[in-house]
């Protein structure tokens, strides 16, 4: 097995660690279980969480580059590394709406978009067509990995003199994940249009370049 594939299987394995830490930080609330210095109140096991998100995350990158830099990329990568990513990322994302760190309906837009996506690519993969993201679909990862990565350490939940969900000290901390959510939905709409002559071929569109 080579190194891209190592790393892959490595983030997927943090994906249930992640789980059962933000799980225990949300039943445990003993002092004992927090980092506490004045109004901020960071439970130990979303820190630890949180490290280990930004490590995963990061690893996908990395796999990426080795593999396209050493040409070591195989099938069983291609089909592994998309699984490992969304299994990361939308665990986080059900967790955090779970604890209303953020809008339910932001989960849900970055959730149906990657099935909306998803169901597209396996359309075109019928028709032997091979459709790659393009950057508005990078830059929708860049910022959520980005946004997630922040309310792991920055979330109003932490933080005494900001209780309020929808207050202003929220919406800051949430920007990165609101420009995750416009990207996922631009590129979303991106993707569909560029796959439209291949979805339906009786209409005059324009190919896919």
């Amino acid at each position: 097995m080579n190194w891209p594939n190592k790393i892959t299987i490595f983030r997927l394995i943090t994906v249930p660690l992640i789980i059962a830490l933000l799980i225990c930080s949300y039943y445990l609330t003993g002092d004992q279980f927090f980092i506490i210095k004045n109004n901020y109140k960071l439970p130990i096991f979303t820190l630890t969480a949180g490290i280990l998100f930004i490590i995963a995350s990061l690893s996908d990158f990395l796999d990426g580059y080795i593999a396209r830099k050493y040409n070591i990329v195989t099938d069983f990568g291609k089909f592994l590394d998309p699984i490992a990513d969304k299994f990361l990322v939308n665990s986080v994302l059900i967790l955090f709406a779970w604890n209303q760190m953020i809008p339910v309906w932001v989960t849900l837009i970055f959730i149906l978009r990657d099935i909306f996506v998803d169901f597209i690519r396996m359309m075109l993969a019928k028709n032997n067509v091979t459709l790659a993201a393009g950057i508005w679909g990078k830059l929708k990862t860049v910022f959520q990995m980005i946004g997630l990565s922040l309310l792991f350490f920055v979330s109003y939940k932490f933080f005494a003199d900001y209780p309020q969900e929808y207050g202003w000290f929220n919406q800051v901390t949430l920007s990165p994940v609101y420009l995750g959510v416009f990207f996922s939905l631009y590129s979303g709409v991106d993707y569909f249009i560029k796959a439209a002559p291949t979805l339906f071929p009786h209409h005059k569109t324009k190919g896919i370049k």
